[in-house]
């Protein structure tokens, strides 16, 4: 592909060839063990120490922005999600939107910016077994918050879900 050969390329000057096969191995699912670091470690016949060291400074270095999980929420027993939008003061945000974060119901929350016909600066997925319980949910965080003007955006399907691929066949 020549995205892949552009990026291989331009990491190929600032990453290793190790560096390389620890990013390939995280474009992959993650393994569902107790010590996930030191299955990848294994398959890649370094110690754990050294993966997560060098994970450290790909960091640092600003190669590798985050390690996350994707939910498939559907396949969990979560049919119905709702991206909950309202709007908070400058003042509150950054308070409410961590409390709310830490709720259980919520995966992620983030803030954007307010247009002339859309004044919502507040998004929070929230998830739940079914729609009324998730519409329960919605209810008591109104009440808590006293929030009076919000919507409740449902998924209507769940979009495929994939990791970036940075290198190509090439990287073993």
């Amino acid at each position: 592909m020549i995205i892949n050969n552009i990026l291989d390329n331009k990491f190929g000057e600032i990453v290793d060839q190790l560096d390389k096969k620890i990013i390939k191995a995280l474009e992959t699912d993650i393994p569902l063990t107790l010590n996930p670091y030191q299955k990848i470690a294994e398959d890649l016949n370094i110690d754990r120490a050294e993966l997560l060291t060098r994970l450290q400074k790909l960091k640092e270095r600003k190669i590798l922005k985050r390690i996350s999980a994707i939910l498939h929420h559907r396949d969990s027993g979560y049919q119905a999600n709702g991206m909950f939008v309202c709007h908070f003061s400058k003042q509150e945000i950054d308070e409410l939107g961590k409390e709310i974060s830490e709720l259980e119901a919520v995966s992620h929350c983030y803030q954007r910016k307010t247009y002339q016909n859309w004044p919502y600066n507040f998004y929070a997925m929230i998830h739940a077994k079914n729609k009324e319980e998730l519409e329960k949910k919605v209810n008591q965080l109104v009440k808590k918050y006293k929030i009076e003007d919000y919507q409740i955006l449902y998924s209507t399907e769940e979009l495929k879900k994939t990791s970036m691929k940075y290198f190509g066949s090439g990287v073993k």
